[in-house]
């Protein structure tokens, strides 16, 4: 039998065993009035915070310390949390398109495998889609931009 938490109109709160979920609300014990069930106390305590973004991890050698193992293996857990947690909802999943260049023109928006092959399909030639990518890069960073900090 399920433990539900009531409350009355008069301010009284009391537990009490239901048959089952669907069953009646049971009358007040001090008043005899009707009563509300409300959420148990656990529920009311607790707090929902969803593991750090993918987007949040270090994505350098820097970031992790130098390679620091301890530092490492905190992000490594961390982030198999969020995995899991993204398996289990998938409407938290954060997009992520594999990176094709990182460096250079590249380092404030990374050069993806989608881009790189849509630029690419005319000319069937990625490594002149990766040269035209860097070009437009550049030219952002001169059109007031400015390179990264």
């Amino acid at each position: 039998m399920p433990l539900y938490d009531y409350r009355c109109g008069c301010g009284v709160v009391f537990e009490y065993f239901m048959p089952s979920w669907s069953s009646p609300d049971p009358d007040c014990p001090s008043c005899g009035g009707a009563t509300a069930r409300r959420p148990s106390a656990p529920a009311l305590l607790g707090s929902a915070k969803p593991p750090t973004a993918m987007s949040a991890a270090p994505q350098s050698w820097e970031g992790v310390g130098g390679g620091d193992r301890e530092l490492i293996t905190k992000w490594r857990r961390e982030m198999d949390r969020r995995q899991a947690f993204e398996a289990r909802h998938p409407e938290h999943r954060e997009h992520r398109d594999a990176v094709a260049a990182h460096e250079g023109v590249f380092e404030r928006k990374p050069l993806t495998y989608k881009e790189l092959a849509t630029r690419a399909a005319a000319s069937n030639d990625a490594t002149a889609a990766a040269a035209e990518a860097g070009r437009a890069r550049r030219g952002s960073e001169s059109a007031g931009q400015g390179p990264r900090p």
